[in-house]
């Protein structure tokens, strides 16, 4: 009976023993994985004060006046005179010949063909 108390004992102890170092273990790299997620907090925490410190200069540098007095100071723009306002249609391109392909006509009989050939294809 002896033998086995001590086997017992002895089980216990180093049972113990392996509790107790997981348990440090285990503590241990609590406490890294929590400094690791301090830092990450603390830097989601700069981010968003530096994009609200970018948001504000954003709006600041946006401002209609301010982009109007830029744009009046740097690019000497005119307004548009009535002659210079043109309809899309009276424009002419040189692409627009019969040997273009379809879709890059504008007038109604491109349009026909490209139609005739999407139905031929279902």
């Amino acid at each position: 009976m002896g033998k086995f108390k001590i086997t017992m004992f002895g089980l216990w102890l180093t049972l113990t023993l392996m509790v107790a170092l997981g348990s440090s273990v285990l503590k241990n790299r609590v406490q890294v994985l929590e400094r690791k997620l301090a830092t990450i907090n603390s830097n989601i925490q700069n981010d968003i004060a530096q994009i609200h410190v970018l948001k504000a200069e954003w709006s600041h540098y946006n401002t209609p006046d301010r982009l109007r007095k830029l744009a009046s100071e740097q690019l000497s723009l005119e307004n548009a005179k009535p002659e210079q306002i043109i309809n899309y249609s009276a424009l002419h391109f040189n692409y627009e010949d019969e040997s273009a392909p379809v879709l890059m006509r504008s007038d109604k009989k491109g349009l026909t063909t490209l139609v005739k050939a999407e139905v031929k294809k279902n």
